[in-house]
């Protein structure tokens, strides 16, 4: 019982060596050519975010990494630096100061051994790209509905529309109007061949 005890604190251990084995080691901040950047280096990558507090400060967020006891701050071509600070704020959580002339136009980059350099987005340019996604959403859906409401009809097409009604109705009613050859149905019923006035006439004088 006392081995298995042993063996599970050993592999704990083990796996708490494990994931804390990932260090920020340096953070470099360099122009090149009008354009600053921010580069980390830690050994395994690393969730990053970066936040925008004023034109000349930011400050970077990093969860899944210690600081390093040896930490190196280097600056290349720059020489506006303000003042930076690293904190460490948890269980491998890590926040980063920065102050520097124009510092929140720089580019945030995470570089490890085994993986391509990240660059980081800020949660500003996060909001701006929402935004812009939400205003297409909503031109796509304006347009939308502009095409299926019905075209509104000018004063002479309303006119014309009226006119061309009362032509179809009154074509209506001379169609059912009776003719000048118009004979009732009843009259061969009732008026037999040779009864007309004059015959009438004829039979009232010789009487």
């Amino acid at each position: 019982m006392l081995k298995k005890i042993i063996l599970i604190l050993v592999i704990f251990m083990g796996l708490s060596a494990c994931a804390s084995d990932n260090f920020l080691n340096s953070v470099v901040i360099e122009n090149n050519d009008g354009q600053m950047s921010v580069i980390l280096r830690t050994d395994k990558i690393a969730k990053v975010r970066k936040e925008i507090e004023s034109p000349d400060k930011i400050v970077i967020y990093m969860k899944g990494v210690e600081q390093s006891p040896d930490i190196n701050t280097l600056y290349k071509n720059t020489s506006n630096i303000n003042g930076v600070a690293v904190q460490s704020v948890g269980n491998n959580d890590i926040k980063i100061y920065l102050d520097a002339t124009g510092i929140s136009k720089a580019n945030v980059i995470l570089e490890t051994p085994d993986a391509s350099p990240i660059t980081v987005v800020s949660r500003a340019s996060e909001g701006k790209v929402l935004w812009s996604i939400v205003s297409i959403l909503i031109l796509l859906s304006v347009m939308r509905s502009a095409k299926k409401r019905p075209k509104q009809k000018t004063r002479e097409e309303l006119i014309k529309e009226r006119e061309m009604a009362l032509y179809r109705n009154f074509q209506k009613e001379v169609s059912s109007m009776p003719n000048i050859n118009y004979k009732l149905k009843s009259y061969k019923k009732h008026v037999l061949k040779g009864e007309t006035l004059r015959n009438y006439a004829n039979t009232i004088t010789k009487v």
